[in-house]
């Protein structure tokens, strides 16, 4: 098995340090309970964003195009 190794240009060895400490704090916000409460809430912000759309294309559907007006 070959490694390869990824250039991150003038970074240098600090940037692949940087972004494993930062992964390895997610990785411990997620599996706390704070995760568990930022998921769902990221989660219902989703659902809520997500029925607005559905809600604002039906609206927009029913109304039907505009004519005669720019945008």
């Amino acid at each position: 098995m070959q490694f390869r190794q990824f250039r991150m240009g003038r970074a240098g060895p600090g940037a692949g340090i940087g972004c494993g400490g930062i992964l390895a704090v997610f990785g411990l916000i997620l599996v706390s309970p704070v995760g568990e409460w930022l998921i769902k809430g990221i989660g219902w912000i989703l659902i809520f964003m997500g029925v607005l759309v559905v809600v604002t294309g039906i609206y927009y559907w029913i109304r039907g195009p505009r004519r005669g007006r720019f945008l």
